[in-house]
């Protein structure tokens, strides 16, 4: 046999045998994927992170890439030439959620992997504040009907995600400094329950209310012969001044009218004041 065929023959055993001890890849082994790439702005706190500051990003609780930010409130570059935050990962890892965080601190924002694609992302972190403290103020707290009150939030909360007001006639509101018109006699307690991200905490005891019926000026709950009395003084100047509440018909001034409705509506020739 010639040589060259010798060789040859030695050549093809040779490759027989490396290929029958090296394992074929199968279709379902994992092949690595290009990684995805990040760039944005960042602040921490509704303040532009330093630079220095250091970004995370993972993928199923595991780390899968690093930055370490090169300037003030931006990671990543805006410019394609720019070092930008890497994500690896492999084709089974596509369509997972990528979180991250910022010195060890969970942003708000998170994102979906598809390798090879850049993302503009820009990354937030509130820091927990104190669990809130709630108080309010009122204008006033009693009055004859009807009363408008002004409630004013002097809660210490940090970053308040809800408030709650009620104003115990089974009305309420979620604005910061309601005014509300109670309607119907009674005594009410008020309450502002305040929210964050850490807790939340309500006013206790709340703030009493006492709303007295129209033209109780007495004070007893209801409106009777000192009542109409009261403003039948007012009209011939023995009061000591004018009550607005007195005034009935609207006029501006309590006179002989508004004296007269009071006393028609205690013996029921009115139905109401």
């Amino acid at each position: 046999m010639p040589a060259c065929t010798q060789i040859c023959t030695l050549v093809l055993l040779v490759c027989i045998t490396v290929s029958c001890l090296i394992p074929v890849a199968h279709a379902e082994n994992v092949i690595p994927a290009l990684p995805a790439e990040y760039y944005g702005n960042i602040s921490i706190h509704g303040i532009l992170a330093p630079a220095g500051t250091v970004i995370g990003a993972y993928i199923n609780g595991e780390e899968r890439g690093n930055l370490t930010t090169m300037v003030q409130g931006r990671y990543g570059g805006l410019s394609v030439f720019e070092p930008r935050l890497m994500v690896s990962g492999s084709e089974n890892d596509r369509g997972l959620p990528v979180t991250f965080k910022v010195n060890g601190m969970a942003t708000n924002e998170s994102s979906i992997f598809y390798d090879g694609r850049s993302t503009r992302l820009d990354l937030t972190v509130l820091i927990p504040g104190p669990t809130p403290i709630a108080s309010f103020t009122v204008n006033r707290s009693f009055g004859l009907l009807p009363v408008t009150i002004l409630f004013t939030d002097t809660s210490d909360s940090v970053n308040t995600t809800s408030r709650v007001w009620t104003f115990g006639d089974g009305n309420g509101s979620s604005i910061k400094d309601p005014v509300y018109v109670y309607r119907k006699a009674g005594n009410y307690t008020a309450t502002l329950t305040i929210s964050n991200s850490t807790g939340s905490n309500t006013t206790v005891p709340g703030q009493h209310m006492t709303i007295y019926p129209k033209g109780d000026f007495n004070h007893n709950w209801e409106v009777d012969i000192g009542d109409v009395a009261l403003v039948a003084y007012i009209v011939v100047g023995r009061a000591p001044a004018q009550i607005p509440d007195a005034d009935f018909n609207n006029n501006g001034m309590v006179d002989i009218g508004d004296a007269a409705k009071i006393a028609w509506f205690v013996v029921g020739k009115v139905p109401e004041l």
